[in-house]
């Protein structure tokens, strides 16, 4: 956890992120609402985004309550923010 840097949690959180949306369930949202809540502090220490910190926290406490079609618009604007911060989204 001491490497663990904002980009190789991101590249996690798309992985999972794409697989909760393709095949939700309450196991899976525990377990992306985790990395969520491990993503969002570091978003904004390394890449000073608020926003983009901000939306990655609400769309971990938005699971599993949210519809998917809900949660993949939150997914895409987070996609987009974190472009614009620097993010890559990986090879997903």
């Amino acid at each position: 956890m001491l490497n663990e840097n904002a980009q190789t949690l991101f590249g996690d959180f798309i992985k999972q992120s794409r697989d909760y949306l393709t095949s939700p369930g309450i196991m899976a949202a525990l377990e992306l609402d985790k990395l969520c809540m491990q993503l969002y502090p570091i978003v904004a220490r390394q890449l000073g985004d608020l926003a983009l910190s901000n939306s990655i926290r609400d769309f971990g406490r938005s699971l599993p309550r949210k519809q998917p079609e809900e949660l993949q618009a939150l997914f895409d604007d987070i996609l987009s923010q974190a472009q614009s911060a620097g993010l890559a989204p990986a090879d997903g």
